[in-house]
């Protein structure tokens, strides 16, 4: 809704405006709580408190959901008239290079990591809601690591994501 307002008025948002909105746009906490609910015989314990105790693990995520769609899928939006996305709302407001923006949108993609891996050193999760939660952001990043991986997979995106999930490299 926030996103089609700045659509049809015209409006460019913050960089902040828009990660704020789009974290939870991006579909990906709605993704997150219906996977909770497929592993229910699990989980079925931790529903009543899963968004509050959950969080932040969602948060960090979805914004790597989001921010890899973004870099994947930011130029062919442009170029349909779409909204600014994370990169070019960055690249406004701070008035740098696309390179810089990239870099610095890949550079909160690695933090999201590191603070998803803060999150589960804390050992109070579920090993079920964590490994959703890292798969989601793991696919995320191969959907969209060389671009559009959905409107223009060749094939390498479904590798990469079955690569990811049922042969991760362990931490």
């Amino acid at each position: 809704m926030t996103e089609a307002g700045w659509f049809y008025g015209g409006q460019i948002p913050t960089f902040d405006e828009y990660i704020k909105n789009a974290w939870i746009s991006i579909g990906s906490l709605g993704g997150l709580v219906l996977l909770c609910f497929v592993e229910a015989d699990s989980i079925v314990h931790q529903f009543p408190n899963c968004l509050k105790d959950y969080s932040q693990l969602f948060y960090w995520s979805s914004l790597i959901t989001l921010l890899s769609n973004d870099l994947g899928t930011s130029k062919a939006e442009m170029e349909r008239k779409d909204i600014p996305k994370a990169v070019q709302t960055y690249m406004i407001e701070k008035g740098v290079s696309e390179e810089k923006a990239r870099n610095h949108v890949k550079e909160l993609i690695s933090n999201s990591w590191k603070k998803i891996n803060e999150e589960i050193l804390d050992n109070r999760f579920s090993r079920v809601i964590v490994k959703l939660s890292k798969n989601m952001a793991r696919t995320a990043q191969c959907i969209y690591q060389h671009g559009d991986g959905v409107g223009t997979s060749t094939g390498v995106t479904k590798d990469c994501i079955v690569s990811s999930i049922l042969r991760p490299i362990p931490i």
